[in-house]
């Protein structure tokens, strides 16, 4: 069996950008991992958080935009097509482990070495835009009904690479069969595909996400998805906000969800030094 390989999903801006940062500096200083970012729609000029993690060591690759469906532009579609390019920087009897940009690590989990992902414990596939991509596939309730807790899944996505090509296809398909997206259909689309093509998924616990920012820590990652009015990835969207990400206003225990969040926001700070272009900015503020 090959090495784990983790592979990042991401897009060519700022918001993404200092995301993806803060990944890379928490993935070399808790792992043995050295990340893949698979950055889409590079077309225009990289985004200089990008610059900043090439000069840091960080392995940056660029692929085409796979936003477009049939009804509209759909950005987590890309992450069906990092898993397809990601494949082509492995080897054959590698193991992709696919991540979002949100999410960073407390320790090297053990990742399987077999198709997996990590239990979302809110997902249910008895919605009526889930149950009409199915009908699309070909795939019948039953079937669904059969594996739905297995299904019930998302990022960190452990695929091995002989199955890789497959299921993105498999995956891209199934997004496009969505008649209208939000924007976790996505998970979604990736149980449908590994259904389609008859691909058992074992579920994994190795990540947290930040529905209570001040829950103790637990898992080996967190993902830090959600947010509310404590702290949220969100309010630092905007060319305005962004610079103030590095520096955090919010004090919180330290063994919590948020407090590693922010301690390791402020270590990235001084990994990246003076020579990044968001940290450079906030301190020019």
């Amino acid at each position: 069996m090959g090495q784990h390989r983790i592979v990042v999903s991401a897009e060519n801006n700022a918001y993404i950008g200092w995301q993806c940062k803060l990944f890379y500096y928490s993935c070399v200083t808790r792992t043995r991992f050295q990340p893949l970012f698979v950055v889409h729609a590079m077309g225009d000029e990289w985004c200089p958080d990008f610059h900043d993690l090439v000069k840091a060591g960080a392995l940056v690759r660029a692929a085409p935009s796979y936003v477009r469906t049939p009804l509209d532009l759909y950005v987590p579609k890309n992450s069906a097509g990092s898993l397809l390019h990601g494949a082509e920087y492995c080897d054959a009897d590698d193991l992709i482990v696919l991540c979002d940009p949100d999410m960073i690590f407390l320790r090297s989990p053990a990742f399987p070495e077999y198709l997996s992902a990590d239990f979302y414990f809110y997902m249910n596939y008895d919605r009526p835009g889930v149950r009409a991509a199915a009908e699309r596939l070909s795939i019948t309730w039953d079937a669904i009904a059969e594996r739905h807790q297995s299904l019930c899944c998302g990022v960190p996505y452990v695929v091995p690479v002989q199955q890789a090509r497959a299921l993105a296809h498999a995956w891209l398909e199934a997004v496009d069969a969505f008649p209208q997206r939000e924007w976790e259909d996505v998970m979604y689309a990736f149980g449908l595909a590994a259904l389609r093509l008859g691909l058992p998924i074992t579920l994994t616990r190795v990540m947290e996400q930040n529905h209570v920012q001040e829950a103790p820590l637990t898992s080996d990652m967190i993902h830090y998805c959600i947010g509310d009015a404590l702290w949220d990835k969100r309010n630092f969207y905007y060319e305005e906000e962004l610079p103030m990400v590095w520096h955090p206003a919010v004090r919180v225990g330290r063994d919590t969800i948020l407090g590693e969040v922010l301690h390791q926001i402020e270590e990235a700070r001084e990994f990246f030094g003076s020579s990044a272009s968001s940290v450079r900015h906030a301190a020019a503020g």
